[in-house]
């Protein structure tokens, strides 16, 4: 398995639709056509479009996934399914091509490098079969790049950002809920969720204090509405500015949910959830200048 450190949100999605499609399909291990049915799978990423502008979808991807291997018998788990030395060198590759372009993550569009750099495994056929060439892949894939296109990252983020321990333990829960409910991103409400769940820091107590409905945040986070999926990514950035502000050097889970009382939008979607902003606002502010 690899090291998960500089994969994004998307590409760690994939590889769990990878192991996740050879076991429906009881093959005998992961290969490279399930990572590229797996990129298909992780809607919203690079990779997706790419294949999407080939016209390669998921319905026509898993026609041919089904047929390129032999299903076992045998039940397996997704800890006993082995990985195909195919699979490992795409992954490998992935991350050469991430290095080569100068990038500090692995996401989708370098898995789709990386697959159809292998001339083993069965992604290669599978494409044929729809009459795509790796070349094709690879071609639209640099297209998407020029433009400037990237996906985010939790890890580029907490490089970025000089974070506490548990500021870091907050978003690795709220990215793992994320990739719990397969959403495509790490949304403000994965990051509240995660934010009320945190006990070693002050968060949990503050937002309990001030009334958050907790269960119908867990209820819609089944099924999210726009504003609970809205992107992490500036309100990281804004934090850093709010610790600096304070004179911490360090940013942490409390000045995450003090800069969700500061913005328009945030403060709009911790009023659905009965929270009494102003409270968490001044308590928070209490809190960070003692």
């Amino acid at each position: 398995m690899p090291n998960l450190h500089r994969y994004s949100h998307h590409a760690k999605r994939a590889l769990s639709h990878a192991g996740e499609l050879a076991l429906r399909y009881a093959h005998p291990h992961i290969d490279t056509a399930h990572l590229l049915v797996g990129v298909i799978l992780s809607e919203g990423s690079i990779g997706a479009n790419v294949l999407a502008s080939l016209n390669l979808n998921e319905r026509l991807a898993t026609v041919y996934l089904k047929r390129l291997m032999p299903s076992s018998d045998e039940r397996k788990d997704m800890l006993d399914i082995a990985e195909h030395e195919s699979y490992e060198q795409a992954l490998l590759l992935a991350e050469d091509e991430s290095d080569w372009l100068g990038n500090h993550y692995i996401g989708t569009e370098h898995l789709l490098l990386g697959i159809t750099r292998t001339n083993v495994g069965n992604a290669v056929r599978l494409l044929k079969l729809v009459d795509i060439t790796p070349e094709q892949v690879r071609r639209h894939v640099r297209l998407a790049i020029s433009d400037g296109s990237t996906e985010f990252t939790l890890a580029l983020a907490r490089r970025n950002a000089r974070l506490s321990e548990i500021g870091r333990r907050t978003l690795y829960a709220a990215e793992q809920i994320a990739l719990n409910h397969e959403h495509p991103n790490v949304g403000l409400g994965h990051l509240l969720l995660a934010l009320s769940q945190e006990r070693r820091g002050v968060t949990a107590s503050v937002l309990e204090q001030s009334n958050l409905n907790l269960m119908e945040l867990k209820r819609d986070l089944k099924n999210p509405s726009p504003q609970l999926k809205l992107s992490i990514e500036q309100l990281i950035f804004l934090a850093v500015e709010e610790a600096e502000k304070h004179s911490n050097h360090y940013i942490g889970a409390d000045h995450l949910l003090y800069t969700m009382t500061l913005l328009p939008d945030t403060r709009a979607l911790l009023a659905i959830y009965e929270v009494r902003v102003n409270k968490v606002h001044r308590l928070l502010s209490k809190h960070l200048d003692s």
